[in-house]
């Protein structure tokens, strides 16, 4: 354009003031391009609707402006986000602390194939989840017939969902606080990572079916059971399926989408279909929020993920893919190592002969603090090829090495050793960090070639192997399973995840409270699906408070009031209830342990009171009232625990007035008491890959 041009387009209001100067200067505004007003015709209206309003223009952001921005094309530059809560079950390993002590230990956890699982290869060891096939419907309030709708995988990962939410203190009233921007409550996006559909076996003489096209995916079927209204998206990428659905989640709550996301994955090889030797299995969660609204919060912040990078090589070959993925991930956190160099955000593009970014030499991520790199080969003595859940393995081993600094034995560490962090010429000392990526660093070469179990990949189809199986009936058979559900390498997507330990918290000052006698009461609230739910969780409550130095008054005992608080605001409001005011945490362990001895309404120990609502006709009429709240928001300023004990008892939520978070990090509780028994698989799935 002319002079003449821009003075009239200005003029004539099409272009902007700022992009009018830029053009007569020859520079390139750093703003929003221009926005071309054009009329809009009014279109007759009904007499009963309200007229439309007419579209704003509304100026689009220019990629790397504003304060969020960073160097790099990764998930959400300059924006970390909280690991707040985290659990999981994998081989040999109920809970994340048994896979702690396996990874110290340097265990393998193989083994055979569990008894009543059919086979299509007598004799194949794996790596297997034990009890796969129970469930506890009770805890979600599901009957027989909607807990066998839920497929295998869908039963593990919801329960693993919900202790997810427990852990981080987010499954009661502090969930309905989570607030999308449009004030939306339980604003948390679920990001689902599932191996192949079939957690079901298939009966005897069961042909492959497919399930029906309308059925909802498994994060949608999560996110309506624990009713949480984010986004709801199921990945499917292959090894890396639980490192993009992160990667997904990231970006949803950099964008404002949600204001939480929990991220799950689950990886069952039930069906001779998807056996493999050293196939593995596993499920695990977590929950994440922004570092600075955890931090604002009071949260417990396992670990930090400062940013990701996700991509498919194409049709190149897939070697350099994950040098490029690390280059990327470093650059959205921005960390630079020496001897890099960083390519802007706006670049050219970059193909596999561009010359583009290499693998960062060991030297260089160490000089920016990381020391770790966790994948696939690194879990495998733990979990196996466990398919899906392959990266929530990876990166609740690399959390765990962050919080305990420790770096645990792997394939270039013959033992563990202690993490000293990297201290800088002046003095800086960096923060420990750790990469998290799958399918991870290319191995050594084998010189022994491909195993006889891949080549047949080719020779064998699902659906052959399936009709093979049903036609042994679970009969012994020495051929080689059919590997159906395919690994990365060539065909899968690569991820990447740059992960920094928790921020330091600082040490609350020593307790100076009044002597036990004249401490004031707590009103210590607790709640379950069934009364033996509620026994068998003050039992495990009052064994971790024995634990903890309760007891005895040690320096590890947790502070009361804390602990009431948490229990009140951290736990989901149930129908079967308990209730009892103490002074001291030792109080507090005898009356649970004595309850959890003799439970129920009337044989408890004195001062624990009780009630089951399951039979009662609904929350009281004074629930949900706005008076209601001012009253009960009364009674918690006034001390009136009587009162408050009663309401609770009779139905009432008591806790839901209260502020979210007092003050300093939440206390960490023990979960509630599982109940899972024996269910059918549920139907419109034989088992087989999809």
């Amino acid at each position: 354009m002319d002079t003449r041009e821009i003075l009239t387009r200005f003029k004539g209001g099409t272009l902007r003031r700022e992009h009018a100067v830029a053009l007569l200067a020859g520079t390139s505004p750093a703003v929003a391009p221009p926005v071309v007003a054009l009329p809009v015709t009014a279109l007759p209206v009904a007499a009963d609707r309200e007229p439309l309003p007419v579209p704003v223009p509304v100026p689009v952001p220019v990629p790397g402006a504003g304060a969020g921005a960073g160097v790099g094309d990764g998930a959400g530059a300059g924006v970390p986000c909280a690991v707040v809560g985290i659990q999981g079950r994998f081989p040999q390993a109920g809970d994340l602390e048994a896979f702690w002590r396996n990874g110290l230990q340097g265990r393998i956890a193989e083994a055979a194939l569990p008894g009543g699982r059919r086979s299509a290869c007598a004799g194949w060891r794996g790596h297997f989840l034990d009890g796969v096939e129970e469930f506890d419907p009770d805890l979600f309030g599901l009957g027989a017939r909607e807990a066998a709708g839920l497929d295998l995988q869908e039963r593990l990962l919801a329960q693993s969902a919900w202790q997810t939410l427990e852990s981080a203190g987010y499954a009661g009233a502090r969930l309905e606080r989570l607030t999308a921007p449009d004030g939306t409550a339980r604003s948390v996006g679920v990001y689902a990572a599932l191996g192949p559909a079939g957690g079901a076996l298939p009966p005897a003489g069961h042909r492959h079916t497919a399930p029906p096209a309308s059925r909802p995916g498994p994060a949608a079927r999560l996110s309506r059971l624990l009713d949480l209204r984010g986004p709801s998206l199921s990945v499917d990428s292959g090894d890396s399926s639980f490192l993009t659905a992160l990667h997904l989640a990231l970006g949803a709550l950099r964008a404002g989408e949600c204001a939480a996301a929990l991220v799950g994955a689950v990886e069952l090889r039930l069906h001779p279909a998807c056996q493999r030797p050293g196939g593995g299995e596993g499920v695990a969660a977590v929950l994440l929020k922004p570092l600075a609204a955890a931090c604002a919060d009071g949260d417990r912040v396992h670990a930090v993920i400062r940013s990701s990078a996700v991509g498919h090589p194409g049709r190149a070959a897939p070697g350099p893919q994950h040098g490029r993925l690390v280059g990327r991930a470093l650059a959205a956190a921005g960390l630079q190592p020496p001897g890099t160099r960083l390519r802007p955000p706006d670049a050219g593009p970059q193909g596999p002969d561009a010359g583009g970014q290499s693998e960062v030499p060991d030297a260089g991520l160490e000089a920016v603090g990381v020391a770790l790199e966790e994948s696939s080969r690194t879990v495998a003595a733990l979990v196996g090829d466990a398919g899906a859940v392959t990266g929530a393995a990876a990166l609740v081993r690399a959390v765990g090495q962050l919080r305990h600094a420790v770096l645990l034995a792997g394939p270039d560490r013959p033992a563990p050793a202690a993490w000293e962090p990297v201290r800088r010429d002046d003095g800086t000392v960096l923060p420990r960090r750790a990469l998290v990526s799958v399918p991870g660093p290319a191995a050594p070469a084998d010189p022994a070639g491909p195993t006889d179990a891949v080549d047949a990949v080719d020779a064998v189809g699902p659906a052959d192997a399936v009709d093979a199986a049903d036609t042994a009936d679970g009969a012994e058979d020495t051929a080689a399973p059919a590997v159906t559900d395919g690994a990365d390498g060539g065909e899968g997507v690569g991820a990447v995840l740059v992960v920094e330990e928790a921020p330091a918290v600082p040490r609350a000052p020593a307790r100076t409270g009044p002597p036990p006698g004249v401490r004031p009461a707590e009103l210590v609230l607790l709640s379950a699906a069934t009364p033996a739910h509620l026994a068998a969780t003050a039992g495990r409550l009052a064994a971790r408070l024995s634990d903890d130095g309760g007891r005895d008054g040690g320096p590890a005992a947790p502070d009361l009031a804390a602990l009431a608080h948490e229990l009140r605001l951290g736990r989901a409001v149930l129908r079967c209830r308990l209730a009892v005011t103490v002074r001291t945490v030792a109080e507090l362990a005898d009356a649970l342990a004595g309850f959890a001895a003799h439970p129920g309404p009337g044989t408890g120990p004195a001062g624990v009171r009780s009630a089951d609502l399951r039979t009662a006709a609904g929350p009281p009429l004074i629930e949900g009232l706005e008076e209601t709240r001012a009253y009960v928001a009364a009674l918690w300023q006034g001390g009136r625990l009587e009162q408050l004990t009663r309401l609770w008892l009779a139905g009432a939520d008591v806790c839901a007035v209260l502020p979210a978070h007092p003050g300093p990090a939440a206390v960490e509780l023990p979960a509630t008491v599982l109940r899972p028994r024996p269910l059918e698989p549920g139907p419109g799935t034989d088992g087989a890959p999809q």
